[in-house]
């Protein structure tokens, strides 16, 4: 099933994701193939429940190449994103992918030389899901 947003401002442009640190969530992730790699391809979605510029927005197509030498990426991903210990095991790279959907993390953004949003960095949120701040004075007792 398909639902229309039909609660947008319809004079507003698109806008390209700029350069930056972004707070998101693991969208999904497709395993597939370059050249004879095989590849896991994760989008992240820019949270709307953080402060932040381009809320809603698509991150896209964040390689993870499953290979010994580039575990390196993946692990960085996982701590950012919390992973437990538990979930640190898997036996095939899929598996890595379903447990990273949905994680809270925080990641750093370059423009590439096409113009496409670019994931260079993996940090922890600084939001997790379900925390609110409160202020003192907000308190009653």
């Amino acid at each position: 099933m398909i639902k229309l947003n039909l609660n947008k401002d319809t004079n507003k442009e698109f806008e390209q994701i700029t350069a930056g640190d972004y707070e998101v969530t693991v969208l999904n992730f497709e395993p597939k193939k370059v050249g004879d790699k095989n590849v896991i391809s994760v989008d992240y979605e820019i949270r709307s429940d953080v402060d932040q510029e381009f809320k809603g927005q698509k991150i896209r197509f964040d390689d993870f190449f499953c290979t010994e030498r580039a575990l390196w990426k993946i692990e960085n991903a996982s701590i950012a994103a919390g992973f437990t210990e538990a979930e640190a095991t898997f036996e095939k790279y899929s598996e890595w992918g379903k447990r990273y959907v949905g994680k809270n993390l925080c990641v750093n953004v370059v423009i590439n030389a096409k113009g496409y949003p670019e994931v260079k960095k993996y940090m922890p949120t600084a939001h997790p899901a379900g925390e609110i701040e409160v202020d003192d004075s907000e308190v009653p007792f």
